[in-house]
Formats: C-alpha cells, sequence, structure tokens
C-alpha cells in the first residue's frame, strides 16, 4: 500500500524523512513516497508526483510552526484530498503545533500530535487500509509499542537540531546586523568630520586670517583692520561652539568677549589693545 508523505521547509523534510524509513518497521506491507527535492516541487510539478498522489491510499502532512500555508503543501493535501476520503489524510503536528493551531483549508482533516496516542490511530487507520494483509490488533499494538520509541528519539534528535540551526542563523544575523550598524556608525562620524572642514566658516575665517596679517604688514588703516575682525567674528564663533560637550559654550564666550574688546580698542583710540587676562576669563 502506497502511503503519501508530504512535507515543505527544512525541518519538516527531516521528520518527513524520518516517517518514510519508520513505516516500514511497524507494517511492512507500506510503501512510503515522498519527494526529496523541494525545489523541483516548488518549480514545477513532475509527473512521477501527479503518479504517486492518485495512486496513494493514505496522506501524511508534516507539519510544523513555519510551513502550515506553503504552496506545494497545500497542493498535495488538496490532491490527496480529492482522491481520497477525508480520514485518510492525516495532518502530523510536531514542533509544539496543536490541533487549534491548524488554519486553512488544512482544517477540514483531522490533524493529530506527534504523541503516543495519536500516532497509533493514525497506525491503525493505515492497518485497517491493508484489508487482508492488516496486522492483528494485539499484534499491532506490540509492534507500535516496539518501535515507537525509536520514531519519537529521532524525532526529537531532528526538532533539536533544527532548533540549533535556527539559533545560530539568529546570531548570524545579529552579529550582521551590529556590524552593519557599527559601519553605518562610523561612516556618519567620518563624514560629519569631513563636512566640519567643508564648512563655509572655514573659508571665512581663512580668508579673514588672510586679511588680517595682509593690513598688519601693510600698516594699512584701522578701519581695515577693524572689518578684518568683525570678518572673523562669525567663523571664530562657529568653531567655538563646535568644540567638545561642556566646553563649547564657555569658549564661544570667551573669544566673543575677546573679539569684541579687540573691535573696541581699534574703534577707541586706533590701535590694538590685548584686553586683559582677567577680562577674558571673566566672561568664561
Amino acid at each position: 500500500m502506497k502511503v503519501f508523505v508530504s512535507w515543505s521547509g527544512n525541518r519538516s523534510k527531516a521528520l518527513a524523512d524520518i516517517l518514510r524509513r519508520w513505516l516500514p518497521s511497524v507494517l511492512q506491507a507500506v510503501r512510503p513516497y515522498y519527494s526529496p527535492d523541494d525545489v523541483a516541487k516548488g518549480a514545477r510539478w513532475s509527473s512521477e508526483i501527479a503518479k504517486e498522489l492518485e495512486a496513494s491510499r493514505v496522506g501524511l502532512l508534516v507539519l510544523t510552526p513555519e510551513n502550515q500555508e506553503a504552496p506545494w503543501l497545500l497542493f498535495e493535501a488538496g490532491a490527496l484530498a480529492k482522491n481520497l476520503d477525508r480520514s485518510k489524510v492525516c495532518p502530523i503536528l510536531f514542533g509544539g503545533l496543536e490541533p487549534t493551531d491548524v488554519k486553512g483549508p488544512l482544517v477540514q482533516f483531522q490533524a493529530g500530535r506527534f504523541d503516543n496516542d495519536d500516532m497509533k490511530r493514525v497506525i491503525k487507520m493505515m492497518n485497517a487500509e491493508l484489508g487482508d494483509g492488516a496486522l492483528a490488533p494485539d499484534v499491532l499494538d506490540s509492534v507500535f509499542e516496539m518501535w515507537f520509541p525509536r520514531l519519537s528519539e529521532q524525532v526529537a534528535k531532528a526538532l533539536s537540531e533544527a532548533d540549533e540551526d535556527e539559533e545560530e542563523n539568529r546570531r548570524t544575523d545579529r552579529e550582521l546586523l551590529e556590524e552593519v550598524l557599527g559601519l553605518t556608525r562610523s561612516i556618519t562620524r567620518d563624514r560629519e568630520r569631513s563636512l566640519e572642514f567643508e564648512h563655509p566658516a572655514f573659508d571665512d575665517l581663512f580668508g579673514a586670517v588672510a586679511e588680517l596679517v595682509s593690513s598688519v604688514s601693510t600698516k594699512a588703516a584701522h578701519e581695515d583692520l577693524l572689518k578684518c575682525v568683525r570678518r572673523l567674528q562669525t567663523p571664530v564663533e562657529y568653531f567655538a561652539m563646535r568644540g567638545p560637550s561642556g566646553r563649547g559654550p564657555r569658549r564661544h564666550r570667551s573669544l566673543r568677549h575677546l573679539m569684541m574688546s579687540l573691535e573696541q580698542a581699534l574703534e577707541r583710540d586706533g590701535k590694538i589693545v590685548a584686553p586683559a587676562v582677567g577680562e577674558v576669563d571673566g566672561a568664561a
């Protein structure tokens, strides 16, 4: 008797393979089938899969939390339901799924948890389909109790390995995200530093200093010197405020006081008189 095992996703595939190899241990007349190629299933339905779906007398759907809406699994479930009684299409729930968690088209089938009682029910249903080749109830119970612990152990191992892989992928994703975030911050800091020196205030400061040096070296009129001082004031204030946190405002007040004192000195008597040290410190 052919049994079609439908799956979707890496975890479901591993579980389907375990079931495929385990079922003949309990029911030797059973011939399970499942496609080992998920990509081929998703790309185009092969004639082999179509034939197996039509020839199968029982369908097992390997459900995990992540594959309930996988298109090829739903397609295979629909094809099985079209050819079989609904009682012969059984979703088996893994990964903590409960019957109440099943949604969409799959709710029409009687789902069973992967545990001793529900798996025995599935095996009894399959045994009944064997007709004259069915095992006696007491023999079936004995065989099932002997082989189910091995199946349970293999399933637990597969689920554990899948969880570890998923956790490793999450760690890798976090590390990659942190690396990208760090790189983005670094680029932002570099860009901010670059923009700081591209600011028009830098050109103003450079030009004003050049004019001041030229005026002093040629003994230009005090009015020209005063213009240079006034032109220096804006860019100097800008760079003062761009200083380290906590020092910017104080540096700004000191430099502003210094420039104002220099301007007042030029206006007062035509001579550059440096302000007293105490005056500058007091302004800070």
